[in-house]
């Protein structure tokens, strides 16, 4: 069985899947966020697209979870 949490956490703890908004659109995180550049993450998405961002902006995280 699969379900949907919301967590509060920071950019550099992003995972596969996970879905966020960022400036003002949904995405969905195509990998684990990978720091560069001091600290900032690199974030690709699904479908396309990327961002570098603070490894501390706060996101609103919804993840699914599956359990036994």
């Amino acid at each position: 069985m699969t379900f949907t949490i919301q967590e509060n956490i920071t950019a550099r703890q992003v995972r596969s899947g996970d879905v966020f908004i960022l400036h003002g659109h949904e995405r969905t995180a195509d990998g684990a966020a990978w720091p560069v550049f001091g600290n900032d993450v690199h974030i690709r998405f699904v479908g396309g697209g990327d961002a570098t961002i603070s490894a501390d902006r706060p996101l609103t995280v919804t993840r699914r979870v599956a359990t036994a």
